[in-house]
């Protein structure tokens, strides 16, 4: 089985929770980077955060357009 590659954010302790948090149309994982810090979560929370990218595939609302999607539209 094959994994789409992602972001990782990693706890500092063993997680104990995780978010998998999915971009939107011709975005990637690392577009949500920057919403952990400001989550302001407790230094005592464990939460791994997964980003992953969508594969590029033609996207039929916008001309064909190979672009990161998750399905066509």
């Amino acid at each position: 089985m094959s994994l789409l590659p992602c972001v990782e954010i990693e706890p500092k302790n063993p997680a104990d929770s995780a978010v998998i948090w999915l971009h939107g149309l011709g975005a990637s994982g690392h577009d949500f980077e920057p919403v952990v810090p400001e989550l302001r979560l407790p230094a005592s929370s464990a939460v791994r955060f997964v980003f992953p990218h969508a594969p590029a595939i033609p996207v039929t609302i916008n001309g064909g357009m190979v672009m990161p999607a998750w399905y066509d539209i």
